[in-house]
């Protein structure tokens, strides 16, 4: 959507309603009102959420081998306590967010502290926005231990634009390509990709946006044209030409960010169906299918409502239905559901209508080929459960 936005000059739509929902029961409302603040501030359910914030997926990614490191070269990195929520909240944090009138606060921001070159005992404070997408793609992905030069490459990503996730899996690419020899000095202007090296990061970026010659044009499109030109396809990770999201849990996640409408772990969270079957064993095929386009259909839902999805353990069926009913819409649970399956076939529609087909997109053999937190994944498996997909 962003790339759409940018190719037709355009900053953001503002969309402004003049009229509100009348409440049918005001102590109805007001019921259905406290009783979702109260799970959100009382319950464990978003604890996380407010203390570490997403970032505290790190470590729990790490020890369950689902942690995307070099490339997904690995799915667990040795350096993991150094960039994982809790040292990020120890070392940096400097102030929690959070969106308009929502009470967790999960957006967390760094200070940054560099000392001026002529006044040692003069400091500029950089504040930064971190999450565990960005220190997966900006920090595991390119094997990044050095926590001072994530930060400034998380800061120069934001600065210029990027999408963090699309800037991390294009670099780290690139250095596994660098690695092996399919792109050199020539290609790249003389800059070097080493795992780590963080200020070589920041100038790519720059590189990325400035396009001074064919391979820095060639990054901006993306990792998945970058290897259509160079090679490395088997380990350019993309699914849709979307660059992955960071859960190598199994063939469920995988499976989610191709089948998705974005292409985003978010769309129907087939990492947590990996997670569940964690030394159990996965649905069939048919029933995986299933599982991923129901989620997805019932978080078309939710964003129509305008409900994080973080607080989707929140606003169940039942508590959905619940509040609308305060404002005279009445559904049956059966309804509900299938308006959500509506939506989602309507972004289909979309989606093949502009050339998208399930089927034929490709699926990265380096997923395969590196161990996730339910083993190896199985070709036959996801082509089985692809095929078995219907929206």
């Amino acid at each position: 959507m962003g790339a759409v936005f940018g190719s037709k000059m355009l900053k953001g739509i503002s969309i402004s309603g003049k009229r509100s929902f009348p409440i049918n029961n005001m102590k109805a409302y007001r019921s259905i009102y406290d009783k979702i603040f109260r799970t959100a501030v009382d319950s464990e359910l978003m604890k996380k959420y407010h203390e570490l914030g997403t970032a505290g997926n790190v470590l729990s990614l790490n020890r369950l081998k689902g942690l995307p490191t070099r490339n997904l070269q690995q799915g667990e990195f040795e350096d993991a306590d150094k960039v994982s929520g809790e040292s990020f909240a120890q070392h940096y944090l400097g102030r929690r967010l959070a969106c308009s009138h929502c009470p967790i606060g999960c957006i967390h921001i760094a200070a940054l502290r560099e000392p001026y070159a002529d006044e040692p005992y003069f400091y500029k404070t950089r504040m930064i926005g971190y999450d565990y997408e960005l220190i997966f793609s900006l920090g595991t992905m390119l094997g990044g231990s050095d926590t001072d030069g994530l930060l400034k490459l998380m800061d120069a990503v934001e600065a210029v634009g990027l999408d963090a996730m699309s800037a991390g899996v294009v670099l780290s690419w690139a250095t596994e390509a660098m690695d092996k020899g399919i792109i050199s000095d020539d290609q790249t202007g003389g800059l070097r990709f080493f795992w780590n090296n963080y200020g070589n990061y920041i100038e790519a970026v720059k590189r990325i946006v400035s396009q001074p010659n064919d391979f820095f044009r060639a990054l901006a499109k993306g990792v998945d044209h970058a290897s259509s030109i160079y090679g490395g396809r088997d380990f350019a990770l993309s699914f849709g030409k979307n660059e992955m999201p960071g859960y190598h849990t199994g063939a469920a996640a995988h499976i989610g960010y191709l089948v998705g409408a974005r292409h985003s772990h978010l769309d129907n969270a087939g990492y947590s169906i990996d997670q569940k079957a964690f030394k159990k064993e996965m649905p069939s095929p048919q029933e995986l299918a299933e599982q991923i386009v129901a989620e997805e259909s019932w978080r078309q839902i939710l964003s129509s409502l305008v409900i994080c999805f973080f607080a989707r353990n929140i606003d169940k069926e039942e508590i959905v239905l619940e509040a609308l009913e305060t404002m005279g819409i009445s559904l049956s649970p059966d309804t509900l559901h299938a308006l959500g399956r509506r939506i989602l076939r309507q972004k289909y529609d979309f989606k093949e209508r502009e050339g998208f087909r399930l089927l034929e997109e490709r699926m990265p053999a380096r997923i395969f080929e590196t161990p996730s937190t339910n083993g190896m994944v199985d070709p036959a498996y996801v082509k089985a459960t692809l095929d078995a997909i219907r929206i």
